[in-house]
């Protein structure tokens, strides 16, 4: 995916581990920029060829960088935002389709 534009939903590679309650898990997002973790709804976690994905929505979106918000709880970011450079967004984010 070359262009992102804000509002567009994406798939984010992350990694899971069991939350503290039966519908939550952990999530550990790992990109250029950093780390971002938190807990959010099982639900709304995507599996797909043994790769888990978080849904987000791209807020900002530039030559340089890709701004997106993730749902939940995160303690590594405010509001569940995280901030990628635009390569690794083309080589990572995946569209996500309805």
């Amino acid at each position: 995916m070359a262009q992102f534009r804000r509002g567009q939903v994406v798939n984010i590679p992350c990694t899971i581990q069991q939350g503290a309650f039966p519908d939550e898990v952990l999530v550990t997002i790992e990109s250029d920029k950093g780390i971002v973790s938190g807990f959010l709804k099982s639900s709304l976690i995507v599996s797909r060829n043994g790769r888990h994905y978080v849904q987000g929505v791209v807020t900002e979106a530039s030559a340089e960088s890709v701004q997106v918000r993730v749902p939940g709880s995160f303690f590594t970011t405010a509001a569940g935002l995280t901030t990628v450079s635009s390569g690794w967004a083309r080589n990572h984010l995946i569209e996500a389709h309805s």
